[in-house]
């Protein structure tokens, strides 16, 4: 697993300032750029996060999920997500997440965790929901568990299975 920095914010928290907030902290006082870039259709006004600290890419991610804004800070590329566990209960549907072969488990919390992990591969990947969740096979990425507030769960992908590299 590659060396990954995790903040927790409030979610009403501007992305923008909590990833410059972030990237100082971790960093140390100097010139952060922060911003968005759209893979599809180019565009700055949505799309991945990235940041620029004294110059140098910083390889970023962030989440959302009810109260809570996770941001991600990695040397190599990095997805993050954070879900709560009642509203995926709630919104589950195995044949939008499970690829072939998969089984959710027996609880919500598996379902839960299934999804986070998916959707950290995703944004990983840079490419979001875009890519259907039923084409990522899970044993081919590197995906941590990591601490999140009662009720939540979060995963981070730090890149393919038995790489060693992004």
């Amino acid at each position: 697993m590659r060396e990954v920095d995790v903040r927790w914010w409030p979610s009403d928290r501007d992305a923008d300032a909590a990833l410059t907030t972030h990237a100082r902290a971790a960093r140390g006082a100097g010139p952060v750029e922060v911003g968005r870039l759209c893979p599809v259709c180019g565009s700055a006004g949505h799309g991945r996060p990235w940041l620029r600290y004294d110059g140098t890419q910083v390889h970023v991610s962030l989440a959302r999920s009810g109260p809570h804004l996770v941001t991600v800070l990695a040397g190599t590329p990095v997805g993050v997500d954070v879900e709560s566990v009642a509203a995926v209960e709630r919104d589950w549907r195995p044949e939008l997440v499970l690829a072939p072969g998969e089984e959710p488990g027996s609880g919500s919390t598996d379902a839960a965790a299934l999804w986070v992990a998916k959707e950290a591969v995703l944004k990983y990947l840079g490419t979001g929901l875009a890519t259907p969740m039923t084409e990522v096979q899970l044993a081919a990425y590197e995906i941590l568990a990591i601490e999140a507030p009662e009720g939540y769960l979060a995963a981070v992908c730090t890149g393919r299975a038995g790489s060693g590299s992004s």
